[in-house]
């Protein structure tokens, strides 16, 4: 696994991957570092932070962008190798194909989490530097908003892995992740502008992604974020589950 994971890290760097990820990354967040505005991706209501709270936080609260940015190193890493025919390659009968999986999953997983930290920290570090006291906040506080959303990151990412092990084909997975956060989400704002459904809608769109990534950080009840971590618990455990029964009972094309 060592071997494996010293393999895919060179293979990474080297890859285009690697390098649209963190310009995408680092580019919009340094946005936010120039012009002391926070901005990115938002698919539910308008986030409306109150301007108390430090920049670097709300800006936290705003990264849902990261949703589409992750996608790249698990493509690069998982559905890459796939579209290079080079799977095979890579089952040997020192690494069995089960191993194969586990190594595959966890190695994707530590690294796009790493990744996604990684930026945030940058983004934290850079700000405090250009922007000082006035738009960041002590680095404790800016952790604790930050790691309330990692666990549904790390849901997300989980996600992604099974998706790239089930659909296999590039094509198929960029086109299914980044189709069903906006489906989900036009769906319930159709059934909101109906009377009979408006109720439930309302609920489910306290679930939209965007919508759990800020309040995890900032506004969130406990009982809310309880649900929140529950639910990113069952993603995490059903999609190492459902991935690995995928891979070990289909044959490698």
């Amino acid at each position: 696994m060592i071997n494996m994971s010293k393999a895919e890290l060179y293979r990474i760097v080297k890859s285009r991957g690697f390098i649209l990820f963190w310009l995408l990354s680092i580019g919009t967040l340094m946005i936010s570092v120039i012009y002391h505005q926070t901005g990115g991706i938002s698919l539910g209501a308008p986030l409306d932070y109150d301007e108390s709270i430090k920049m670097d936080i709300r800006q936290t609260a705003m990264n849902f962008s990261f949703y589409f940015y992750l996608m790249i190193p698990v493509f690069t890493i998982i559905s890459g190798e796939f579209g290079e025919h080079t799977v095979k390659n890579s089952i040997t009968s020192a690494f069995s194909k089960r191993g194969f999986y586990v190594a595959k999953f966890f190695f994707t997983f530590v690294y796009t989490m790493l990744c996604f930290l990684a930026a945030n920290y940058f983004f934290y570090f850079i700000n405090k530097a250009v922007n000082g006291e006035e738009y960041s906040s002590p680095i404790g506080e800016y952790s604790k908003a930050l790691f309330a959303q990692v666990p549904l990151f790390m849901a997300v990412v989980a996600a992604f892995i099974f998706l790239a092990f089930l659909l296999r084909k590039g094509a198929a997975f960029n086109a299914v992740t980044i189709i069903t956060p906006i489906l989900y989400t036009s769906v319930l704002l159709a059934l909101y502008s109906i009377e009979s459904t408006k109720k439930i809608a309302t609920k489910l769109l306290n679930y939209e992604l965007s919508t759990m990534i800020g309040k995890l950080t900032i506004d969130g009840t406990d009982s809310y974020k309880a649900r929140c971590y529950a639910a990113s618990a069952a993603v995490i455990v059903l999609s190492f589950a459902l991935g690995y029964f995928s891979w070990t009972k289909r044959e490698i094309d």
